[in-house]
């Protein structure tokens, strides 16, 4: 979507109404989630983790029904100029996108360990891998999916109106990063300098690819780990949380912008649908 010829005011007025329209919904919706759905004692429960997959499925519910009805009714596109292109090429992307975060962070944790901060398994491996596929599913349709589709989607659509490259991606990464705040209710700098960083890489994933298909890989493969690594009990690191946030977020989240620069997108991807930024 270009930039228009109608005058500034009037496309900022515009863009600042879809924005509230997309945001304030959501906001309210995820308030009453979280209300309803209390954060559980043991991160690892299947019952929890159940009730969290069940709530992500509504919010997504929600998101992509809101986006649908702006982007078709109100904006007369189809819903890949918000970045939501077909699922049926979209999925290569998600998954090249939880390789990219996946294959650094290994290879990192494996020199950690290495050096004697090793991450181990405190359970059986059926119930791991039990924890891991509910925690994934809860983090993509509760997190992952909605927050792509909203932030590096739509809104990002939306101040198409009014700016374009480089402006669009960090004008979205500071309102993600406030909302982000605001929700968590915890303004702590390097949390937010964590949600600056996803918001930017995030938005350039979504440039060059036209898609948010490719950020919500990258953005389920990092938040699933982070979590299972950092909040649940059925998995332990010797080191602390900086080093933990080395692995999980700096080196897989530098070393994917360097490669995703440097050679784009493989062959196999080369038929995706690009929608202009």
């Amino acid at each position: 979507m270009g930039i228009s010829l109608q005058p500034f005011a009037h496309r900022l007025a515009a863009a600042a109404g879809r924005i509230a329209v997309a945001i304030l919904p959501l906001s309210a919706a995820l308030i009453l989630i979280t209300r309803l759905v209390p954060a559980p004692q043991d991160h690892s429960d299947p019952q929890s983790l159940v009730m969290r997959i069940a709530a992500g499925v509504a919010f997504s519910a929600l998101t992509l029904g809101l986006i649908a009805l702006l982007t078709r009714a109100a904006d007369h596109e189809p819903m890949s100029a918000a970045g939501l292109t077909p699922i049926r090429s979209g999925w290569r992307l998600a998954l090249w996108g939880a390789v990219l975060w996946t294959v650094p962070a290994a290879a990192a944790f494996a020199l950690l360990a290495l050096l004697g901060a090793p991450v181990s398994a405190t359970v059986p491996a059926p119930e791991l891998l039990q924890i891991v596929l509910l925690l994934l599913l809860a983090v993509l349709l509760g997190e992952a999916l909605p927050e792509e589709a909203v932030f590096r989607g739509y809104l990002t659509k939306a101040l198409g109106m009014v700016a374009s490259g480089w402006w669009a991606i960090i004008i979205q990464a500071v309102m993600f990063t406030v909302f982000a705040g605001i929700m968590r209710q915890n303004w702590n700098i390097t949390d937010l300098s964590l949600f600056l960083t996803m918001g930017i890489g995030f938005g350039y994933l979504r440039m060059l690819t036209g898609s948010v298909w490719l950020s919500i890989g990258f953005h389920t493969a990092f938040q699933t780990s982070s979590q299972l690594v950092l909040s649940h009990d059925a998995v332990s690191f010797a080191g602390d949380t900086g080093t933990a946030m080395l692995a999980l977020g700096v080196v897989p989240f530098t070393l994917a912008g360097i490669l995703v620069s440097t050679t784009r997108l493989p062959r196999f991807l080369s038929g995706r649908e690009r929608a202009p930024l």
